[in-house]
Order: structure tokens, then sequence, then C-alpha cells
């Protein structure tokens, strides 16, 4: 998901760093490097307005039903990094990158994605603040022509502390990621709850990678916690989460990809499926943590060098509990895209997306959804 085609690079002096290891000194070097894309979208919708550029399955529910059109740009994104080399092999490199779509309303609103430095050393990296998930598989997603929405697909932001190391083609991940119990919710709408405190999650992550092909295993284990304000008593529970995926590349113009996960009060993690974190019983001190899991694949093809394509499918699935009221339960997703790229830095591309959610209790809801988009990178 790297951005930087053509950029602004400025070898200077930016700053001095003095490194002292035993009597030496070394001047530090920065690279300042300036990218971006802006994206401009027409997003027909058969039966919801409103819903944004990320067309996420529980965007539907409550949702206005009517057909819409809509000219969306808020996923254009500005990204600043930088690079200094270090004595021996060691360097630091830091990113910062914004987008407009923290309302996904299609209406412009910062959103900070990505804020963190990467310290690289011989043995390994140090990597400190927000980025994607320790839990989520960068090698590929799905080619779409915004950002990848499939139901399941693992895929969110948040501030960590990871140490990865790499020998060859094999390479680990350890990190601790920000926990939260804000999805935590009575089963009794008069319990209040105090959901303040959080402890981080603990990933880990393995994977091995030629030219082609990939896979990678990651697990998380949660301990997710409340304060009930009525009786001033904590409980607690344990969560975790398993994500499988990889993919193959048959030829120079065809791949394969797949993911599988499955969870136990850690949805959170999987886009558009917030809905459905742990419950708390007021009257047994316990949580209900729905287990969950979700598969989703997808074909590339590359009709010539600058015109390709991609189908995709998802699903993501949990039972309701049999005292439940009205919640979550499945979403479905597909697409067909075609991208062309025009220039080397411009691609325009055409769409279509169905997404497809039902609850345990209210009815079944659907869309239709085709877009065309142009991408300028710089």
């Amino acid at each position: 998901m790297k951005t930087s085609k053509s950029t602004l690079k400025t070898s200077a002096l930016l700053m001095t760093s003095v490194l002292t290891f035993g009597a030496s000194e070394a001047v530090a070097s920065t690279e300042l490097e300036f990218s971006g894309k802006i994206f401009g979208a027409v997003i027909a919708d058969s039966d919801v307005s409103g819903l944004g550029a990320n067309n996420v399955p529980n965007g539907l529910y409550g949702a206005n039903d009517e057909s819409n059109i809509a000219i969306d740009t808020t996923l254009t994104r500005l990204n600043l990094g930088t690079f200094t080399p270090l004595e021996g092999d060691e360097s630091l490199r830091s990113f910062v990158s914004i987008d407009f779509n923290g309302s996904n309303n299609g209406k412009m609103d910062l959103r900070f994605r990505e804020a963190y430095v990467n310290w690289n050393l011989a043995g390994g990296a140090l990597l400190v603040g927000q980025t994607w998930s320790t839990l989520m598989d960068l090698n590929r997603f799905p080619d779409t022509v915004l950002e990848p929405t499939l139901s399941g697909v693992v895929f969110t932001r948040q501030p960590m502390v990871r140490w990865s190391q790499r020998f060859g083609t094999f390479r680990y991940d350890l990190a601790l990621e920000s926990g939260t119990n804000a999805h935590v919710t009575p089963d009794n709408s008069e319990t209040d709850l105090d959901n303040a405190s959080d402890i981080p999650d603990f990933i880990a992550a393995i994977q091995t990678d030629t030219d082609q092909y990939w896979f990678r295993a990651a697990g998380l284990v949660s301990h997710i916690k409340t304060k009930n304000k009525v009786d001033n008593k904590t409980y607690s529970d344990n969560g975790w989460a398993v994500h499988l995926s990889g993919g193959i590349k048959f030829n120079e113009k065809d791949h394969f990809q797949i993911a599988y996960f499955n969870s136990r009060g850690n949805d959170r993690y999987v886009l558009g499926v917030s809905q459905t974190g742990p419950l708390f019983n007021e009257q047994t001190g316990e949580f209900h943590l729905r287990e969950s899991q979700s598969l989703w694949t997808a074909v590339g093809h590359s009709w010539t060098e600058n015109l390709k394509s991609t189908i995709g499918y998802g699903i993501w699935q949990a039972d309701e509990f049999s005292w439940q009221k009205d919640t979550f339960t499945e979403t479905q997703f597909a697409l067909a895209n075609l991208k062309w790229n025009v220039r080397p830095s411009l691609t325009l591309g055409i769409e279509y997306n169905y997404t497809s959610y039902e609850r345990s209790e209210s009815d079944e809801r659907d869309n239709h959804r085709v877009i065309f988009a142009a991408d300028y990178a710089f």
C-alpha cells in the first residue's frame, strides 16, 4: 500500500544529530519525501444514500434506503516521510499520512491515518506510533479503485510498539497495540459502565515470502475489562483472534490470494463489524464474547501492461446468543473492477460492488454500488 511514485526529495542538513557510540561522532543527513494521492470518484448506490467512499457493511444499518449518486474526494491522501542514515546499517525513518474521510459521509473531514518512527537496526526494526495493525497482512490486498472494503478483511490502524526481524524469506513481528474497552456494552440498558481503562493487545506474527508466493499467520490475545458504576466492581475476560493469509503468483499476469479470520471478542479488527463487541451481564458479572469467523479471496489478472482487473468475494459470520436482542450476524461482499493506467501517475477505474448484511431480528439489507474513479499519485 505504498504510494510514493515521483517524490520531492530534499537532501539537506535539515537537522544535525550527534550520535555517540564509544568515542565516535557522526553527523546525520536527513532526506525529506513528500508524496500522496488525489482521488476523485463518482459513486452510485442502489439502496443507500450518504454512505461515503468506504463501503462498509454496518454503513447500511439505519441508513436511508433511497438510491444516491455522489461525487467524493475524501480519500485524497498526503504523506510526509523522512530518512536518516546512521552509523553502519542503522537508519531512522518517519512517516505521517492524512486523508479527509474521517466521517465517511462524503464531506471533507481531516483524519490522521499514520504517524510513526521506524528505527532500522542490523538485527531488525523497532516501530513506535500509529500504523496498520500487525494482525493484518500487508503483502497484498485486492486491487480496488478506492480502498479494499471486502467483508471479513482485517483492516485497521492504531497506536503500537512493534519489533520486526527478517531472516532471508522468513520474518516475525511482535507487537503491543492499543487495546480498548470502548466496545464493551451492557446487555441491560439500565447498566452504567466505566470503560475508561484498557490494556494493550499482544500480537505475534510469522510469514514467509518469495517472488512466487507468501504465507502469513498472526495471533492476538487481549484482556477485556470494565467497571460497573453501580457496585464499583471491575470485571474482566480474555479474548483472542487468529488470522491466516497467503497468496500465489501463477505467472506474470495472474495471482490469487485468500485470508481466514477467527475471533473471540475481537471483531473490532474487522472492517465494518464493530457493532458486535463484548456484552457485559450485570447479574452474573460475566462477559459474553461472541466467536466469529470470516473468509475472503480475490483473483487478479493483467490484460496488458497498463490494464488489469480484480474479482473478489468476502463473508463474515457470527451466531447470536439465544437471549440476545437484535444484532449483526452476517455480511457478504463481492466486487469486480477494471483499472487502466493511462499515464505513469494517473489511473482510471470502474468497479461494481455488491454488499449484503443480516441481523438476527431486523430485515436483511443489501446494496449495489458502481464506482468510477480517477487516482493521481505524486
